[in-house]
């Protein structure tokens, strides 16, 4: 293992990536050719968060998903994907944004945010770098069945937490870490994919689901909102 990258110009992620990098070297997610601009974008991921939530950094680093010590790289992607979404609610005009702490073993969305009067509930999805679509598919296609392995238990939790916390709109929100889907898929790629999410009328993968917001890694977003939910305006 390399020396450990120097992150003294950047406390948040040294706060919370020590731990992690310690563990051993990740190229898939700090590729050593982009330190230290990699690093600059968590810092902001961070901080923006941290404001948004309005938390300390040690209330966020307290919840088990954004404890990054234990160097699980799965762990780590899920829990900068809620922090991005958090970013993206909050560009996108959202406020009251906050986690949601769950009930024991009940199931539960990830976040709770406002807009226009509506109270929403989010789920986060991660489609990470440690996962792979199969190589004989299309880039969409990948992406299609990737989002029906989890569909239903994001359905769950989202049921789960508009029933506790009196949400009357639901968003699945999609990152996706996956390198050629974020370059190469635009628009129409992913409101295709909606669409086949929708006429999976067998499977009722978007029942109950009034919205799907996609991130790719490079950060852009791409929303698709059923009739109900356009009052939120994006």
């Amino acid at each position: 293992m390399g020396a450990l990258p120097d992150l003294s110009g950047h406390p948040l992620c040294k706060y919370f990536l020590s731990g992690y990098l310690s563990k051993g070297e990740d190229e898939d997610n700090f590729p050593r050719d982009e330190f230290p601009s990699d690093f600059q974008r968590y810092e902001n991921i961070f901080a923006s968060a941290i404001q948004t939530l309005g938390l300390t950094k040690e209330a966020l680093k307290g919840r088990p998903e954004f404890n990054f010590d234990s160097g699980d790289t799965n762990n780590l992607e899920s829990g900068i994907a809620i922090l991005r979404a958090v970013e993206a609610l909050r560009l996108g005009g959202f406020h009251s944004i906050s986690l949601v702490v769950p009930k024991g073993n009940a199931p539960a969305a990830d976040i709770t945010c406002e807009k226009h009067g509506q109270k929403i509930c989010c789920e986060v999805k991660a489609i990470t770098k440690q996962s792979s679509g199969r190589s004989e598919l299309f880039l969409t296609d990948q992406l299609y069945e990737k989002i029906l392995e989890n569909i239903s238990k994001s359905r769950r939790q989202l049921e789960a937490t508009a029933a506790e916390s009196q949400c009357g709109t639901t968003i699945l929100v999609s990152v996706v870490n996956w390198f050629a889907q974020s370059i190469y898929l635009d628009q129409a790629d992913y409101q295709g994919i909606v669409n086949r999410l929708e006429r999976d009328r067998d499977q009722q993968s978007l029942k109950g689901i009034d919205g799907v917001l996609f991130i790719t890694k490079m950060g852009q977003q791409f929303w698709f909102l059923n009739e109900r939910a356009k009052c939120i305006d994006i």
